[in-house]
This record gives structure tokens, sequence and C-alpha cells, in this order.
């Protein structure tokens, strides 16, 4: 299986569950680039498993920041024939800090460091952060793979057909902790081809990372286009705003106390005075 290979996942708890036979069966090396911070990434794998990065801004030993050819370096350097199994999370991430071509010509790169050392690289990722053009493009470089336990105890890996747009499953996360939901920066939507339903879309894609939306619904029922695009993307401005905040939040948890980090996400969950929010949290920080 060695190459490049998509696995279709909505949080991390899903991710590793789904791995673990194979992180287990490894008998040589395991890297693993997570958006998870160390802390929280052990909950999923073992120390000694897995050489662990942390895809941050935030700068440190063990962290990489989510640029394209930051990423092909870093693999570069750390690859080699003890290399077995890697993973690799944050993969719209690096579409939304570069764009969709970049990315493209990063996976083609990473495609042949993983045939030169014969190792397997999967990308977790959701089918809804991507256009549809770039999700066939990347599941033609990386196919798309489903994880099963057999019933023999053995874990298979089965490459799929790809599916078409319309047949991608909608499906709402299992329960699960603030924190171990997936956050992430999806492509912006231009105002060049905008319509009500991509609107849907991108809100159905918000609503399962836990974001209370009242402030965009409007734009579902105004006529003007023009209008209900200008709603979106002050609406995103301030998601993405939130969603930096509480990878701060995460990178910082030392720092705050339970009643502060609870108060914290839930105003920036909620859209409420997001900028204001996002002001006090980093005064509260450089504080302490």
């Amino acid at each position: 299986m060695v190459g490049l290979h998509i696995l279709e996942s909505s949080s991390p708890s899903f991710t590793y569950q789904t791995l673990a036979p194979l992180i287990d069966a490894a008998t040589d090396g395991v890297i693993c680039y997570s958006r998870l911070p160390a802390r929280q990434l052990l909950r999923h794998i073992p120390s000694n498993k897995a050489s662990m990065w942390w895809i941050s801004d935030h700068e440190s030993p063990q962290s990489i920041a989510p640029h394209t050819s930051e990423f092909i370096d870093h693999i570069g350097q750390n690859v080699s024939h003890a290399t077995e199994l890697m993973i690799v999370e944050g993969l719209d991430w690096l579409v939304a800090r570069s764009n969709e071509t970049k990315v493209l010509s990063m996976l083609q790169e990473l495609d042949k460091l993983t045939r030169t050392w014969e190792f397997d690289l999967i990308f977790p990722v959701d089918a809804l952060s991507f256009t549809t053009q770039f999700w066939a493009r990347l599941t033609s470089i990386a196919p798309k793979m489903e994880g099963e336990n057999a019933s023999d105890g053995e874990h298979e890996l089965r490459i799929e057909e790809l599916p078409l747009a319309d047949e991608v499953s909608v499906q709402l996360p299992e329960s699960e902790v603030p924190t171990e939901k997936m956050l992430v920066h999806l492509v912006n939507l231009p105002r060049v081809g905008f319509t009500h339903t991509l609107l849907a879309k991108r809100m159905l894609q918000w609503k399962r990372m836990g974001f209370d939306l009242s402030a965009l619904e409007p734009a579902l029922v105004i006529s003007d286009v023009s209008k209900s695009h200008a709603i979106y993307e002050a609406v995103e401005s301030d998601i993405i705003c939130a969603i930096d905040c509480i990878r701060l939040i995460d990178a910082n948890r030392e720092k705050l106390s339970a009643t502060e980090r609870e108060m914290f996400n839930f105003r920036l969950m909620g859209i409420n005075n997001v900028r204001e929010t996002a002001h006090e949290l980093e005064t509260l920080l450089s504080s302490r």
C-alpha cells in the first residue's frame, strides 16, 4: 500500500480509532503530523509508537507551520527507510493557507517521496471541506480508502471508487467533547459563482463543527445574492477568528482555568462578539 491515501474522517477520534490497528501493527517508524497539541494527541497514540509533530502557528520544538513548502522540507528531513507509516492531518488548512494548486503540487512531491522511501502516507480529511473539483483531483493522486476490521481480526485497507459529489454522505459526528471537534478553516466561497445552494452546504459544514449560525440564516432568504454573500463574508471572518482563538486556547490550556476555557469556547462557538472576545483572550494570556 505504498503511496498516498485518503481516509474520510470528521474527527480525530474516528481517525485514530480507524488507524489504530495499522499503528499497532507497524514494526518500523510511525510519524504523525496532527492538528492536536501533543497532550491531546496522546489520548489516541502512545508516545512510544510514533514521532509526533503539531501543525500550528505556535512556535515550539515539535511544531510545524501549515505551509506547503515547510511541509515538504520537514517531511523530507524526517523520513527514512525505517519509516513505515505517516499520518498527516490538516490538508484543508494547507489549502486555506496557500491554494489548491500549491497543495496538489505538494502532494505530487510527497507521492514521489513515499515511493522512494517505500512508506504509506494517509491524509484524514472531511470531503465537505473541499470544492468538488479539488476533491476529484485529490482522490486521483491519493485514492480514498476505508478502514475495516475483518472478521478474522486483521485490518484491511480497501480502496474504493471515488463517489460523485452528490453521493458524498453527510453524517453528523458522534457526540464528543468540544476540544475533540475538528475545527477547520474552509476554502472561501468567492462572489463569482456564489449561490444559496453553496451557502447551505457551507452552513452545514460549520454547523457540524458546532458553530451557532443565527447571524447567517438571513442570507439564505435574501434574493439579492450580493447582499447574501456580504453577510456570508462577515460571518466567515468571525468564524476564522474564532477558530484561531480556540486553537490558541488549546495551546495555552495550562494558563487558563477550566471555567475560563469553557467561557471563551462558549462565546466563540456562539459567534458572539468574536473580536472583543479575541482581544480579552489575548490580553489575559499575555498577563500570565
